[in-house]
Parts: C-alpha cells; sequence; structure tokens
C-alpha cells in the first residue's frame, strides 16, 4: 500500500497497478481505490479491519423459535421482544 500510495502522491499511479494489487490479494479494483483513498486521506496504510458480528446462542434460540424463519427473527429482534427483554444479542 505503501508504494501505491507514494506512486499516486506522484501522480504516477495507474489503472494497470492497481488492477496488479487488486488481482494478487482477491479484491475488486474498486476497493485497492478506496483503500489508496484512506491512505492519503487518514494516513493509514494497512488494510481496514472489519468488525464482525457475533449472534449469541439465546439469538440462535430465538432462530430456532421461529422455525428458521429470518424474517420472523428480524421483526422480533426490532421490536425488542427478547433482545431488550433479556439482553440476548451481541454484535
Amino acid at each position: 500500500m505503501c508504494r501505491l500510495l507514494e506512486r499516486q502522491q506522484a501522480g504516477e499511479l495507474a489503472t494497470r497497478h492497481v488492477r496488479a494489487v487488486a488481482e494478487t490479494v482477491g479484491v475488486s479494483e474498486r476497493t485497492v481505490w478506496r483503500w489508496v483513498e484512506q491512505a492519503k486521506t487518514t494516513g493509514q496504510v494497512e488494510a481496514p479491519v472489519r468488525q464482525g458480528y457475533a449472534v449469541s446462542d439465546e439469538v440462535w434460540a430465538l432462530l430456532g423459535e421461529v422455525g428458521g424463519n429470518v424474517a420472523e427473527l428480524r421483526r422480533r429482534l426490532a421490536a425488542g421482544s427478547r433482545c431488550r427483554r433479556r439482553r440476548h444479542c451481541t454484535g
């Protein structure tokens, strides 16, 4: 990423450079362009770390109660039927 940022700042960054990086790391060219822009604005050259979502055992149990119906699970969680009362949600 440092080299890409250096090339970009020098006005030498071309699509072929971005394409090569994208193919090497297995992401889209657009993702690499976003990384370059982020590095330019924040000075951070590491790829961003994604925050995951963890599902608690209680949410899995609620999913079982609704017969695997994710839409119903979502409705119940949004309504707070169990989530707020018993703090079953994590994430």
